[in-house]
């Protein structure tokens, strides 16, 4: 249900922008559809925990652009997206009586696969500034924000030579808030993202630290 919601959202917001922007040609927008890729970091406040592999993230949505002054290069942005996350470290994770049992693997030989995957409907806000015009396509951007995210699901994944198994609902935190800076010339733009709020809904489990979430990657913008 949400994801028909979403993309009803996403095109309803994509077609109003192209039809306003024809209107309002005196009035500059810069109403984008974007596309990122994260690398993902998470960190604990203990010396045992260790990332892996490669953990990644791939985001894309729509924004739109409210013009605070007429030359457009002062404006404010809102936007809705879609985000799928992947996790890869050592906190093994056992369901016991519907709560959550973490422990540390200490050798990477002992399994193939320890993961974390989520995905999520996000909701960013940003304060824009470039030195853009209407005719004018390169241009700096210095856009910084906040992003809020609604879980929409998450899984752990466990594969080793012995056992093989999988948990839904892994109880992320469903509410997820976090501030972004996205800084770049025309199509090249580094994306930053740090979470503000925890990782994991401590409710229903014994993880004694939780995890600190940074994201560094590539956006991309499509006018």
């Amino acid at each position: 249900m949400l994801y028909r919601t979403f993309f009803f959202l996403f095109f309803f917001l994509t077609v109003n922008a192209t039809f306003s922007q024809e209107k309002d040609e005196d009035l500059y927008r810069e109403d984008q559809i974007y596309i990122n890729f994260y690398y993902n970091s998470l960190k604990n406040g203990v010396e045992e925990f260790k990332e892996n592999k490669f953990s990644s993230s791939i985001n894309f949505g729509f924004i739109r652009d409210i013009p605070l002054n007429k030359s457009g290069k002062f404006a404010l942005g809102i936007g809705l997206g879609l985000g799928f996350n992947s996790y890869n470290n050592n906190l093994k994770i056992n369901q016991i009586n519907n709560n959550l049992n973490f422990e540390f693997l200490e050798n990477q030989r002992e399994y193939d696969k320890n993961k974390f995957l989520s995905s999520e409907i996000q909701i960013p806000l940003e304060i824009r500034l470039r030195n853009s015009s209407i005719n004018t396509y390169k241009f700096w951007r210095f856009y910084a924000g906040i992003k809020y995210s609604r879980l929409l699901s998450s899984k752990y994944k466990f594969d080793s030579e012995n056992i093989k198994y999988q948990i839904d609902d892994i109880q992320l935190n469903p509410d997820k808030i976090g501030l972004t800076l996205n800084i770049g010339f025309n199509t090249w733009n580094i994306g930053l993202y740090k979470a503000i709020r925890p990782f994991f809904d401590k409710k229903n489990n014994n993880l004694s630290s939780d995890l600190e979430e940074f994201k560094v990657g590539l956006i991309f913008y499509i006018l």
